[in-house]
């Protein structure tokens, strides 16, 4: 989804939502990791970077790994950094690694008291099957209109009901 900044006040929400990305990059202050399956990784950067543009900031190792870096340690370095988890589910199963990532995130979540929380992606037909460990916590779903998902997600990371 592209950006949907228009007019004076538009540009001065984007400028310091940049702003705040910026200086939260700056300092490793991650908002949330995103843990996701590669085959998803196109609808999960659309969230992403909607998630940006309200200055919340996303790890997600695509943005956030250079190349030649180890990527098992920049992982490792996010589970005691990054303040909550958004594990998607899209329309294929879990896959691998990312079922790595979860059960860590909730391990080390669980005893900060940090969230974890459930996507669904659209594309995914159905009532998803939730991992035994995934499925306690409430998920947000991005196939329903009746609510704004986005909004969901953003109290679910930040805590704060209606930002916007």
């Amino acid at each position: 989804m592209s950006p949907r900044w228009t007019g004076t006040d538009a540009g001065r929400d984007r400028a310091a939502a940049v702003s705040v990305i910026d200086g939260k990059r700056a300092t490793n202050d991650y908002d949330v990791f995103l843990c996701y399956n590669s085959r998803d990784k196109k609808a999960v950067k659309q969230i992403g970077d909607r998630l940006k543009e309200r200055g919340i900031l996303p790890w997600l190792d695509e943005w956030e790994i250079r190349a030649g870096e180890l990527w098992q340690d920049a992982l490792e370095a996010q589970l005691k950094n990054v303040k909550s988890v958004a594990v998607f589910i899209g329309p294929r199963r879990i896959g691998p690694w990312q079922d790595l990532e979860m059960k860590a995130f909730i391990r080390q979540f669980v005893q900060r008291k940090s969230p974890v929380i459930p996507v669904i992606l659209p594309g995914r037909k159905g009532t998803p099957k939730l991992p035994v460990l995934l499925e306690g916590f409430q998920k947000i779903d991005f196939r329903q209109d009746d609510s704004d998902p986005l909004e969901q997600l953003i109290w679910g990371i930040t805590g704060e009901r209606g930002l916007r």
